[in-house]
């Protein structure tokens, strides 16, 4: 009884305050401390709310788990109104998703006994133990506690992929894979695509455990190499492992995926792999190979986050004005995801600011794909939108002009509910009353998925017309009206009358 006046009390006290104060509770730095159950009890009495999600979706107790809070903690938080046991947060996942992914055996334990879905896959179809897997868990106490909850140990995953190829990356002593054997499994057994322990275990580029695999006749494949090319989530692979892939395993260095990708697919969106493209454009692999959607390795460097992939495979790029199948270039990818440094590099080469895609867009709705809320110090400072916008119109490309279904790119950007973008928008000169093939104009758009009244209000501030009705004779005060997220807010819509 006392507990859940507490609980009431508390919930009560954040839903008061959390829309005021930042929530510590969402703090990385909070967690690190290892705070105890009564320090978390003191927070929440403070207005910080236990289960609001940040804006990727993570809420105080992903947070909590990914941070190795003391079991007590993270059972207590699991106690909080709000915080179900199969709640979805980031990328669809559940608490056991994270709780295996940390390695977290004890945890686990708890999560099924308490009726977790260990079945449940996330929005990548990926399940809590192929989760734990694919992150490099090694812990065979971990593997048992989902095997004794039922999961079957021969169950295949995504690519036809079993645990043991899955975990073997990060099995430097096979301990695991013994294990796994044991289960039934065999260091013979391959994926939907033909892929080895051997070509799984090249993901880390760890030579002595490839070694190893090639002393207990483990075959290699060209899919190696490939493999190597993604590396893990946090490391890209040395020369000196496609050195010894290539030249001590005598893998293929041109060989290429179902997918049509060859090496330098996969290297060109990679941080500093300029010495790597270099080793194997010297050993003939193909800079210009278009791959199964009609990209070359320049192509994706173009979309990259920097630029030194970029600046390698331009110098040996054969059309800097290639389109893949959805009429994207070079260009449109520097746009849409890379630097204002490649876009004004790729600019001066030749490339063509008015390309178009297959559904006849320009340049333009790609720029406001590529926007992004403004970060915090240096990142603010330099504002790679404002470049673009700089960049293309130097070369002539007039934003302001209507896309081939009509829509501008006030249509584009109303989708991202970004007050600051659609104010970057307005210097621009586009009609704000511009109506898209389906009688729809901004304002329109914006009164079916505005989250609050503040984009409404902007653009009828500088010019959008209330009086404007769709092809079917709906104003936007009557779309508004219909809005689910502003009903349910009780977010008044009579201005719009």
């Amino acid at each position: 009884m006392k507990k859940n006046f507490f609980i009431s009390l508390a919930l009560v006290a954040s839903l008061f305050v959390s829309a005021q104060q930042k929530n510590i509770l969402l703090e990385q730095s909070f967690w690190k401390s290892a705070p105890d159950v009564n320090t978390i009890k003191a927070e929440i009495e403070k207005g910080n709310n236990p289960a609001q999600p940040n804006a990727n979706a993570f809420d105080p107790t992903v947070i909590a788990i990914n941070n190795d809070a003391p079991l007590a903690s993270i059972k207590f938080l699991l106690d909080q109104p709000g915080n179900p046991l199969n709640k979805s947060t980031h990328d669809n996942r559940i608490y056991l998703h994270w709780a295996a992914y940390r390695g977290n055996t004890e945890l686990v334990q708890y999560l099924i006994s308490k009726g977790s879905d260990i079945n449940l896959e996330d929005s990548h179809g990926t399940t809590p133990l192929a989760f734990a897997a694919s992150s490099g868990q090694t812990n065979t106490a971990l593997y048992d506690a989902f095997f004794k909850a039922g999961i079957d140990p021969k169950k295949k995953y995504a690519d036809g992929a079993n645990l043991l190829l899955m975990a073997i990356a990060s099995d430097k002593d096979l301990t695991l894979t013994d294990y796994f054997i044991t289960k039934g499994l065999s260091l013979k057994d391959v994926d939907a695509n033909g892929s080895t322990a051997f070509d799984y275990a090249a993901r880390t580029g760890n030579i002595a455990l490839l070694k190893k695999l090639l002393d207990r006749k483990v075959k290699a494949t060209d899919n190696a190499l490939l493999i190597a090319a993604q590396g893990s989530r946090r490391e890209t692979n040395t020369l000196e492992t496609y050195k010894y892939l290539v030249e001590d395993v005598k893998l293929k260095p041109t060989a290429t995926s179902k997918s049509g990708d060859n090496v330098l697919h996969i290297l060109a969106n990679k941080p500093n792999q300029t010495e790597i493209i270099n080793y194997f454009l010297a050993k003939g692999v193909d800079a210009n190979k278009v791959n199964n959607d009609g990209n070359t390795p320049f192509m994706i460097a173009a979309g990259a986050r920097e630029n030194g992939s970029l600046e390698k495979l331009l110098s040996v790029a054969k059309n800097i004005n290639l389109q893949n199948l959805k009429g994207e270039s070079a260009l449109t990818m520097a746009v849409r995801s890379g630097t204002p440094e490649a876009v004004s590099t790729l600019l001066s080469k030749g490339a063509d600011v008015n390309v178009k895609d297959k559904d006849g867009n320009n340049l333009g709705v790609y720029l406001v794909q590529s926007y992004r809320p403004a970060g915090r110090g240096e990142n603010a400072a330099k504002d790679p939108f404002d470049a673009k916008v700089k960049l293309l119109q130097e070369k002539g490309l007039n934003l302001a002009a209507a896309q081939k279904d009509g829509s501008t790119l006030y249509h584009f950007a109303i989708a991202k509910n970004d007050l600051t973008l659609l104010k970057k928008l307005a210097s621009l000169n586009i009609d704000v009353n511009a109506k898209n093939k389906d009688g729809l104009t901004a304002l329109h758009k914006a009164a079916m998925v505005a989250k609050d009244d503040a984009i409404l209000k902007y653009l009828i501030s500088i010019g959008a017309k209330k009086d404007i009705n769709t092809e079917f004779d709906e104003s936007a005060y009557a779309l508004a009206k219909e809005n689910e997220s502003l009903t349910k807010n009780n977010i008044s819509v009579d201005f719009l009358k």
